[in-house]
Formats: C-alpha cells, structure tokens, sequence
C-alpha cells in the first residue's frame, strides 16, 4: 500500500540532527505541514513558489557545506523544473538530498492529475548524473536511504505517496517574512555558524 505523506514526514522529522540538518520544503502541503511536526532544525518552507524548492536548497548546500540539505519537492513543482536537476549534477553538492513526494497531483492548486505521461523521475535524476537516485517503496526505507545519503550526494529519492483528497493539510501558519526571519533566527543561533 502506497504510504500516506504524513508517514514519510514522520520518519524524516525523527532523524533530523540540529546540529548537522537543513530543511526547504517547496510550495503546499509539505511546507504547511512543518509547523505542526515540531521540526527540530532550521527549516525554510516556500510559499506560493511553485518550483523553487531544489534551486533554493542548492544555494544553501553550497553555501553552507558543513550541513545535510534535504529540499521537499512534489512532483508537479518538480516538473515545472526539471532542468534544475542537470544544474544540481553539475554543481555536485555532496551534502544536498531531493525527496520527491510522487502523488500524480496538483496537490496544492486543487488536486489536478498530472499530464498523463508518467515520468520517471529517478530516470531523469540518472540522466543528469546525480550520485544517487532511487524510488522508495515504503516509509521504512526512508532512514537508511538518507543516512546512505548524507555527504555522498546529490541525491534524490522518489517518495510514493498515496493522494488522499480528504486529507487535513494544515493550513499556512506562519507569513513568508516569519518565516525567513525564523529561518535567520535559527542559523544564526549558537553553534549554527553564521549565515
């Protein structure tokens, strides 16, 4: 059975270190739910920038190679930005991870299907040469792929995720300049190094 996001998040949210993680999450229900799992590490959530995710968590890899970036993308932002993943090959940042939450929805702008084609984003992630691109089967997977992850990337690991329209998404808790400032907040405390 196909997991529901919220199992992913969970076991993404447990593994998380303070000292060593960074966290983008791009538009909708992944950046909504981070307010509300308790998120121990700082963490970026996009709103209304539907494709932003990767580019934006590259810039942090880069810019801050002492910490794991994981970027929180859905399929549908995803395939609005491909390209973006032959500029993260390019860039070889070993301490950046994609998560690919692959529901086969416009979750956020009303629960479209995506086009009927499917893509295969793993396919895609090989063509570009990242060091490493697989497709999960279940949650269970999720720990030991990122830990496999963790300065051996770029990585990109596609989550199944089952679309459940009924499903209660939180809604945006926090404003876009909250949530930078946070953001700011949280790098620049003790211990986090400067941004």
């Amino acid at each position: 059975m196909t997991p529901p996001r919220r199992a992913w998040l969970d076991v993404l949210v447990a593994g998380l270190d303070p000292r060593r993680d960074l966290l983008v999450a791009g538009l909708g229900a992944n950046a909504r739910y981070l307010p509300h799992l308790g998120v121990p590490v700082p963490h970026f959530a996009l709103c209304d920038a539907m494709g932003a995710a990767i580019p934006l968590a590259l810039g942090m890899a880069l810019a801050r190679p002492d910490r794991q970036v994981t970027a929180l993308e859905g399929d549908g932002s995803l395939l609005m930005s491909l390209g973006t993943l032959a500029t993260v090959a390019a860039a070889r940042p070993a301490n950046l991870t994609v998560l690919v939450f692959d529901n086969r929805h416009y979750e956020s702008s009303g629960g479209q299907h995506l086009p009927a084609v499917e893509v295969d984003f793993v396919a895609v992630a090989r063509a570009a040469r990242l060091a490493i691109a697989e497709r999960l089967a279940g949650a269970d997977e999720l720990a030991g792929a990122l830990e496999r992850a963790r300065g051996a990337g770029p990585a990109l690991f596609v989550l199944p995720t089952r679309y459940d329209p009924q499903e209660p998404i939180p809604p945006y808790s926090e404003r876009p300049d909250e949530i930078r400032l946070a953001f700011r907040r949280a790098l620049q405390a003790p211990g986090a190094g400067s941004v």
